[in-house]
């Protein structure tokens, strides 16, 4: 049997307290105790101390000799400290519950903070996972933009060739067709693409232009096509342009349109795209013939542009 149970027992033995009718503090202090044990709360505490008062009052009401005094003062105290225990027990219950409904707050607190922050590790991951799939996608991007770039280069640069080949001929057989007209005779095929030690060159006959003038005639737009597949066949070459003429008017006139000549035929070449950067233009007049001044035909021969493709030293 247990301790609840045996003071249990022991109350039942003990009560109810038989007070004396003409014993005013006997039956103060049993309706004190009476009181305490009828509360609806502290009533079912403090067994120990209850029981202890109990048993005061009952040895209070035996006696009736010079003791009662010693006994009252007993049972007024353990009446007090019965009363005081189940008050202090129950202080002491409400102390746990309260530490219990404390510990149970921090724990849904933890608990709470623990989702939050679960939560909040989700969302970065998530949000970092997004952005690396997007990076992903952005270099897939880039990478195929760059292939189809490239296949686009390659194609162009193919079309370049054959474009370049196509004019060449052009201006092959245009110059053919000047020479003749000019009453000298034709060049060879290829001879205006070997023609000079610095590297290939094209010529723009002199009939390309009016006669002491500077403007390019609008039937030379062949030829002009055909220089500048010429020249952009090999972008990374320099790209120098001499223009001469011959000597049937003074050196000073002859050098002066000789470099209006050269720098009419350059800003052609700017206009139809090629970088102004790789281009130097320069009027040589009448120093450098490649035929007799003294026939119209070799006067015809040495009016003249060269542009030549720089080789690289």
């Amino acid at each position: 049997m247990n301790r609840r149970a045996w003071m249990a027992l022991l109350l039942c033995l003990c009560s109810p307290v038989v007070v004396a009718r003409d014993d005013p503090d006997l039956q103060r202090l049993a309706a004190q105790l009476a009181q305490l044990e009828s509360d609806p709360i502290l009533g079912a505490l403090a067994d120990g101390e209850r029981m202890r008062a109990h048993q005061a009052l009952d040895d209070l009401a035996k006696t009736h000799s010079w003791t009662r005094d010693h006994l009252l003062y007993l049972a007024e105290r353990r009446v007090a400290v019965a009363q005081f225990a189940a008050e202090a027990e129950l202080s002491s219950r409400r102390i746990e519950q309260l530490d219990r409904e404390h510990d149970r707050i921090l724990l849904a607190a933890s608990r709470r903070d623990a989702e939050r922050a679960r939560a909040e590790a989700e969302r970065l991951e998530l949000q970092n996972q997004a952005r690396e799939e997007a990076a992903q996608r952005a270099e897939d991007d880039r990478q195929a933009q760059a292939q189809a770039a490239a296949g686009i280069a390659e194609n162009e640069s193919e079309q370049t060739q054959v474009l370049a080949t196509a004019r060449a001929r052009e201006v092959e057989l245009a110059q053919q067709e000047a020479a003749l007209r000019n009453g000298a005779p034709a060049p060879t095929a290829g001879s205006a693409m070997q023609q000079d030690p610095r590297g290939p060159s094209m010529s723009v006959p002199g009939s390309a232009f009016a006669t002491g003038k500077a403007v390019l005639r609008p039937d030379s737009r062949k030829q002009l096509h055909a220089i500048v597949a010429f020249v952009q066949a090999s972008p990374a070459s320099k790209v120098r342009i001499e223009s001469h003429t011959d000597n049937q008017a003074d050196a000073k006139t002859n050098l002066a349109l000789s470099q209006q000549r050269a720098d009419a035929v350059r800003l052609s070449l700017i206009a139809q795209g090629v970088a102004a950067s790789r281009i130097q233009a320069v009027g040589l007049g009448a120093e450098q013939p490649i035929a007799s001044n003294k026939t119209a035909a070799g006067r015809a021969r040495n009016r003249r542009v060269e542009v030549i493709l720089l080789r690289s030293r």
